[in-house]
């Protein structure tokens, strides 16, 4: 079974930067704290929001691993990981820069 061509998607910087930091399941708090190129909760919160928009990442409850039980409005409580999307845009993009 032969693999789809990918849609290219642009992202900007600070998506770049979350999904590179999620390669694991990461929790919101630690990638705010470790994102370098921003430090506004809220652009964080929308960066993460567009990654999962384009089903490049995906939340996941902390202390349930059910991906629809996600709050958006209580980020805090949820870790994000790459999705396989997000990791083959990964792979794509590595040498670009």
């Amino acid at each position: 079974m032969e693999r789809k061509k990918v849609k290219v998607i642009e992202l900007p910087q600070l998506e770049e930067e979350i999904l590179n930091m999620c390669i694991f399941p990461e929790s919101f708090s630690s990638i705010f704290e470790e994102c370098e190129s921003e430090k506004n909760i809220n652009v964080v919160s929308d960066a993460i929001k567009n990654l999962i928009h384009y089903k490049m990442l995906v939340p996941t409850n902390q202390v349930n691993s059910l991906t629809w039980v996600y709050d958006s409005d209580k980020m805090q409580e949820s870790t994000f990981k790459a999705t396989a999307l997000g990791v083959e845009w990964m792979e794509e993009n590595v040498n670009k820069a």
